[in-house]
């Protein structure tokens, strides 16, 4: 895939209509659990100029707390589980405004069929997961409970699922044949992860739900992110920006491309959302650029 060539300044003046913004957490905002005080002042002038941040990520709900913490939001809106999930912020605590469940059971068993030793889990809203095994530490967000027998797993509808294994997204498109949204993603190895979900859900379909209800225009959406799980949102936004860390694929698919999180490239997209004018760049970054219309 060849990527397009690049041109202009993010620094183009925006209407004072409000946009609403939607950032996602890992690649994005945070590299190794870490968000640099450059990014959440940038965020916070951004709420501040009167915009609608909401936090979009593939973190379950009990994962996007410390960021939302981090990042000092007192209100808004955080999407989680891949679009599963909604939670309004209220003082800081997230409230659950959506959650899409759905029956994991004959996919996850497909699953368990097919590689016999992959690692289960099914999403307990607000809590963590329970896993047919303990997952490695640092790849499930909250606490994991060991189910004493496997099909405990599906008992009852869960807003999210996951299958991890070595080469498990050869799997993809036969378990999306189980009327579920499989989303890729890659841990210690690529395609070793598998995010189920209930169908024709992603972020952006969530988005949409949240767009409506704050009555912000189409025209006025804004999505910055790094992964194949930012595809979606990419369709949807008016203004789509992937960082400069994102696969190719994931750049190609964009409007813009920004700088990498390691030069902080989303403090330029937001700095040119908040109104803010952009300082000289340091040495070793690079503006965002914007790509010509998609044919």
């Amino acid at each position: 895939m060849t990527e397009k060539a690049l041109t202009a300044s993010p620094t183009t003046p925006l209407a004072t209509t409000a946009r609403l913004v939607a950032l996602d957490a890992d690649g994005t905002l945070s590299l190794n659990g870490h968000i640099p005080d450059a990014t959440v002042t940038a965020v916070q002038a951004t709420v501040a100029s009167g915009h609608h941040v909401v936090i979009a990520t593939g973190r379950s709900l009990v994962g996007v707390a410390s960021i939302v913490k981090r990042l000092g939001l007192r209100r808004g809106r955080v999407i989680c589980s891949n679009g599963a999930v909604t939670a309004c912020i209220v003082d800081s605590r997230l409230i659950v405004e959506d959650a899409v469940r759905f029956d994991a059971g004959r996919v996850l068993q497909r699953a368990r069929d097919a590689i016999p030793d992959a690692l289960l889990a099914t999403e307990v809203l607000g809590k963590g997961y329970q896993v047919n095994a303990r997952f490695p530490d640092g790849l499930l967000n909250g606490r994991q409970q060991v189910v004493g027998r496997t099909p405990d797993l599906w008992a009852a509808p869960t807003t999210r699922a996951v299958v991890h294994a070595a080469d498990v997204a050869r799997l993809g498109r036969e378990l999306g044949w189980f009327d579920v949204t499989v989303t890729l993603g890659s841990t210690t190895e690529p395609g070793d992860w598998l995010d189920l979900t209930a169908p024709s859900l992603s972020k952006a379909s969530a988005l949409e739900r949240v767009r409506r209800r704050l009555r912000v225009a189409p025209e006025h959406t804004i999505a910055v992110g790094d992964g194949h799980n930012d595809l979606p949102m990419f369709e949807w936004a008016a203004r789509a920006v992937a960082m400069g860390n994102a696969p190719a694929e994931v750049r190609c698919a964009a409007g813009e491309v920004c700088g990498s999180i390691t030069e902080h490239g989303v403090v330029d997209v937001l700095r040119s959302i908040a109104g803010v004018r952009r300082s000289a760049p340091s040495a070793g970054s690079r503006p965002s650029r914007t790509l010509p219309p998609k044919q």
